[in-house]
């Protein structure tokens, strides 16, 4: 069940900080193959490991939009 993420939403997959499986779409978004893909944090943010979820992140700190996204 793949999850696609807009590039004005704040989360772990459209995060450049985020190390995770995901596909840039059009440069306006992003897709996982699930929301609750994991993901190393570069940032040292959620488990250890792997990692927080695609679908995490709304309030983290040190967010930065994913290069990829407009």
């Amino acid at each position: 069940m793949s999850k696609t993420f807009t590039n004005t939403t704040k989360a772990c997959a459209t995060c450049s900080n985020w190390g995770g499986p995901r596909t840039e779409k059009f440069g306006s978004s992003v897709e996982t193959s699930d929301p609750s893909v994991r993901g190393k944090c570069y940032m040292g943010h959620g488990d250890s490991l792997p990692g927080p979820v695609a679908c995490d992140g709304f309030n983290c700190k040190d967010y930065t939009k994913w290069g990829a996204l407009k």
